[in-house]
């Protein structure tokens, strides 16, 4: 992913460097003697300490705690916002889809994608999960209406992804509720990019 630099401002000491990120503790510590999560913030400072207009960071939240993946989250968009551009590759792809205002999936070592953080919305999936206690019912009443439901993998809900089900769900439940099924449950999901990531790779697979 990268973050968009706007303006860039003047560069901080080396201790204000290791102030910023909390290391100031541990100043007089060999590297070797610290924590996995002190490590990656003292990776990233010598980093800092060039004032580098591009950043490249490989899991830079790997082995914090959550208030210090919070602390990396607001150092980078800070680093972005005062001109450097930062290109960070992770698995956390929830942390990606926060921070990132272009998001690359790469499969194989090829760029299968790549995309604006924008319209992100317009590429993932929307359906309509339902959850009956009849749920073969529930499937039967909605195919001879001419959807086409299947079945979730946790085997408790419907899954609906036409436009009809997604444009009108208070139609799926009358539907249901007039063939005696129901629902207990209904609303519509989206995707998050771990899912978009996922179905990118499988339509890489060999058929």
């Amino acid at each position: 992913m990268t973050l968009s630099p706007s303006r860039r401002t003047a560069g901080a000491s080396p201790d204000e460097v290791i102030d910023r990120l909390g290391l100031t503790p541990y100043a007089h510590r060999r590297a070797r003697t610290l924590s996995l999560g002190n490590q990656q913030r003292l990776g990233l400072a010598k980093a800092l300490i060039h004032q580098p207009r591009l950043l490249i960071l490989d899991e830079p939240a790997n082995g914090l705690d959550p208030a210090g993946v919070v602390e990396i989250r607001h150092l980078l968009q800070h680093l972005a916002d005062d001109g450097t551009t930062v290109l960070l590759s992770s698995h956390i792809l929830a942390e990606v889809a926060r921070l990132a205002t272009r998001i690359g999936v790469i499969h194989h070592g090829r760029i299968i994608t790549e995309l604006a953080t924008s319209h992100l919305a317009v590429r993932i999936r929307g359906r309509l999960a339902v959850a009956c206690r009849d749920l073969a019912g529930a499937a039967d009443a909605l195919r001879m209406a001419g959807h086409e439901p299947t079945i979730g993998p946790d085997a408790h809900q419907l899954h609906l992804t036409g436009r009809r089900a997604l444009e009108h769900p208070d139609s799926i439940a009358t539907l249901l509720v007039h063939a005696g099924h129901p629902p207990t449950r209904l609303d519509i999901e989206h995707e998050d990019l771990e899912a978009y990531f996922l179905r990118l790779v499988q339509q890489q697979a060999p058929r």
